[in-house]
């Protein structure tokens, strides 16, 4: 699948101390297209990207809304979601 991720999706993923190297090497792969990128994944693989992405989801448990952070990391996990489909 292709998953269709911003700059600033790439650049998170990148920059998490617990990216494995497979994801790595598909993030470094990824072909430009437009103000975005593909993101080449197995089944595998995006099922190890959500399930990596989920642990910086988290809401403020003063406000129940998702940071900053927590939003970027959901959008790659619907990304993955949009890419299943296509």
């Amino acid at each position: 699948m292709k998953a269709r991720m911003t700059a600033e999706m790439v650049a998170a993923l990148k920059q998490t101390a617990e990216l494995p190297e497979d994801l790595a090497a598909a993030l470094n792969a990824a072909q430009p297209q437009g103000d975005a990128f593909l993101v080449g994944l197995s089944e595998d693989e995006a099922m190890e990207l959500v399930e990596m992405c989920q642990w910086y989801i988290k809401r403020d448990p003063a406000t129940g809304e998702l940071g900053e952070k927590a939003n970027l990391f959901d959008s790659i996990v619907a990304a993955i979601d949009d890419a299943q489909f296509d």
